[in-house]
């Protein structure tokens, strides 16, 4: 079949393709002279199944054999391997002239990455390739690297994932996304990437410490701290990271400071906290130097008490979280002064029982949520003010009573959800009431408990009825 591009080799059931394919008869087992059945080995059946030289994409998945087929495929641009469970050693790509992709899953019978990967008769082993990736190696223990260091010239984009035993992965200068999932601590690496912009660290339970060196490259544009348990401090040295836009740091519950030189981050355009729950407060000035901030994201900190006093420096923050912060003492000063602000969320803060003055002098606020704060009893007057406001959603606020009187001036709303309000639901709901008439005007509204559905379609029928609606 010259004209094969791609080809899928797939043994044992395969869950997306069982109706793909009409149920075949079954197969009648060979037998020889004596009579005695033969059963064919693995091995056997992939040697005959060898596909054209012209192949691009080649699959296999669940393959049983101890070893791999030696193939000439100079063509191939794309190479997956999954759950080939018994195989021992990889298969020899690293001379394949034009490969681009390679992902190798679940090989728990690979314990060493060698010469036999990197194959023979080349000096340049995968010249082409740019994305590489390895997980689900249960006992892999050695990756070495080819002599002087003649692979993985092009490498762009390296994932290593759930491979406990693997201390040390050779890592190319040409690397620009790099992400260790669920890895030995020991595989962090120390030295200096230097075109390196992307880097995930997740689910990494040893890890106690950060390297500096990772922390040198004026190239890093994305960083992701993820499910560090023991990670009791970041680096104190982060001004090299001009380029850095984003920062997000998800459960690292050891986690009790952040370093000063946070506020040295002039490119930071997101910074998400999220479930680190020893954290007490953010650094001293640290906010203030943020001066491209779009996203801040605080979430679940329990111990977190004070956000920081120079809110009013981020002058282009579009986006602001602040959810399961039990200890936030009040909102933070200056919110007056965010006149790029487009989205308020203010989730499960008990502490949370009034709209902030200052947030009637933001002009461009279009999205505002207010959920579990069981302390908040009324919207303020000004609201009103909030002229460009297009979206409000309102939950689990019981004690809220009543919708403040300028609401019908808000004539930009467009969505409007009050969920878990009993009080304020049941006005609402009063349609000849003073609350119904200062929504009719809302073209999307939701009022009532989530579990309630209703069709959608009510509020195109002329009469004032309320839009069940999912948004």
């Amino acid at each position: 079949m010259k004209n094969l591009d791609s080809l899928g080799l797939y043994w044992g059931l395969i869950p997306q393709f069982i109706d793909s394919f009409p149920k075949l008869p079954t197969a009648q087992l060979e037998v020889d002279v004596s009579g005695s059945g033969i059963a064919r080995q693995p091995e056997e059946v992939i040697e005959g199944l060898q596909p054209h030289k012209n192949l691009k994409k080649l699959v296999i998945n669940g393959y049983p054999g101890i070893k791999f087929p030696d193939w000439a495929l100079p063509n191939l641009v794309a190479a997956e391997f999954t759950n080939c469970r018994s195989c021992e050693h990889l298969p020899a790509l690293g001379n394949l002239p034009l490969l681009k992709t390679l992902s190798l899953q679940g090989m728990h019978g690979v314990q060493s990455i060698g010469t036999e990967f990197y194959g023979d008769g080349t000096y340049i082993w995968f010249p082409l390739l740019e994305e590489l990736s390895i997980s689900d190696f249960a006992n892999l223990k050695e990756w070495s690297s080819a002599n002087d260091g003649n692979a993985f010239r092009r490498l762009k984009k390296l994932t290593v994932k759930s491979c406990p035993k693997l201390a040390h992965i050779p890592l190319p200068q040409s690397l620009q996304h790099l992400e260790l999932r669920n890895c030995n601590p020991t595989m962090v690496p120390v030295a200096d990437l230097s075109l390196l912009s992307v880097l995930i660290i997740d689910k990494i339970p040893d890890l106690v410490y950060l390297p500096e060196g990772l922390f040198a490259s004026a190239s890093l544009s994305s960083l992701k701290i993820l499910s560090c348990p023991k990670l009791h401090s970041m680096p104190l040295h982060m001004q090299n990271l001009s380029s850095l836009k984003s920062l997000t740091i998800r459960w690292c519950g050891e986690l009790s400071s952040l370093p000063q030189s946070l506020q040295n981050l002039k490119a930071l355009e997101s910074l998400e906290i999220s479930g680190c729950g020893k954290l007490t407060s953010l650094p001293d000035g640290g906010i203030a130097g943020l001066a491209s901030l779009r996203t801040l994201s605080i979430e679940n900190c329990s111990e977190l008490t004070s956000l920081s006093s120079s809110l009013e420096q981020l002058t282009l923050l579009e986006d602001l979280t602040i959810l399961d912060c039990p200890k936030l003492g009040s909102f933070p000063a200056g919110v007056q002064h965010l006149s790029s602000l487009r989205s308020l969320m203010v989730l499960n803060c008990p502490w949370f029982d009034s709209l902030p003055e200052g947030l009637q002098n933001v002009k461009t606020l279009h999205c505002l949520e207010i959920s579990s704060c069981g302390n908040l009893t009324a919207l303020p007057e000004w609201l009103e003010d909030l002229a460009s406001l297009r979206s409000l959603t309102i939950y689990d606020c019981p004690n809220l009573k009543l919708l403040p009187l300028g609401f019908k001036l808000l004539t930009k709303l467009q969505h409007l959800s009050i969920q878990e309000c009993p009080e304020l639901e049941e006005r609402c709901r009063q349609r000849s009431g003073e609350d119904w008439s200062k929504i009719a005007h809302v073209p999307h509204k939701y009022i009532g408990p989530p579990q309630v559905k209703r069709s959608a379609e009510a509020s195109t029928s002329g009469s004032s009825s309320v839009q069940e609606s999912s948004q």
